[in-house]
């Protein structure tokens, strides 16, 4: 519930504006956005529509400690959207656009998925479907106890995609204006060890530290108002 005091949705850390920018070493695969904090205390952002909210974890993996990433995972499970709930798990193998490379799109909601790629992450990453993603139909369930350990697992025939995330920080409630026309509040908690898994086998990279985004990181309660 939002309070009219912001004190708590303060812009805390770098690791906060990192969440909202991407990796410069994806390889051209996203574009960096612009990150203005929201500061104003004892005020409430002007946006006030919700455009969606629910949870929006990521897995950013390297070879080697400030490398290109070539393994990346964007996750959103969704509680309410204008076209309703599901999931939409993004998969990208090396910079996406190599012969062999993988951009898969698992979701168990079509419209969603135009609704995320087209009217939600690419108003705050430019470049986030270019190239396009390959769409697929796909079941979605969870495991673990987000304390010590998370796991995503995305079903489709032929992929599965698992994604794992632990030791896992309790995270952090904070909020930002990106310039973009949204306001955005989250909760993130960061994983010290991230992997991404393809049809049972393990995917490249490690959650090694990089520039931009965390490497691997959970993302609660994540509200866009506009």
């Amino acid at each position: 519930m939002m309070r009219n005091d912001l004190r708590p949705v303060r812009a805390v850390t770098a690791l906060t504006a990192a969440v909202l920018m991407t990796a410069a070493s994806l390889g051209g695969v996203f574009a960096q956005a612009p990150a203005t904090t929201f500061d104003p205390p004892g005020t409430l952002p002007k946006q006030r529509t919700v455009h969606i909210t629910g949870e929006n974890p990521g897995l950013h993996l390297r070879e080697k400690a400030n490398g290109p990433v070539v393994s990346d995972l964007n996750y959103w499970r969704v509680t309410w959207s204008p076209v309703g709930t599901g999931h939409v798990c993004y998969l990208t193998t090396g910079t996406g656009k190599g012969p062999n490379d993988l951009r898969l799109a698992l979701t168990d909601n079509e419209k969603l998925e135009k609704y995320v790629t087209h009217e939600t992450m690419s108003k705050l990453l430019p470049g986030f479907a270019d190239p396009p993603y390959k769409v697929v139909k796909a079941t979605f369930s969870i495991e673990g106890d987000t304390i010590t350990e998370r796991r995503e697992l995305c079903t489709a025939d032929p992929s599965k995609v698992v994604g794992v995330w632990r030791k896992i920080s309790p995270g952090r409630f904070s909020g930002m204006d990106p310039g973009n026309g949204f306001f955005m509040t989250f909760i993130i908690p960061i994983a010290q060890e991230g992997e991404l898994w393809l049809n049972g086998k393990r995917l490249p990279g490690s959650a090694l530290p990089g520039p931009g985004l965390p490497p691997a990181y959970l993302a609660f309660a994540e509200t866009w108002l506009k």
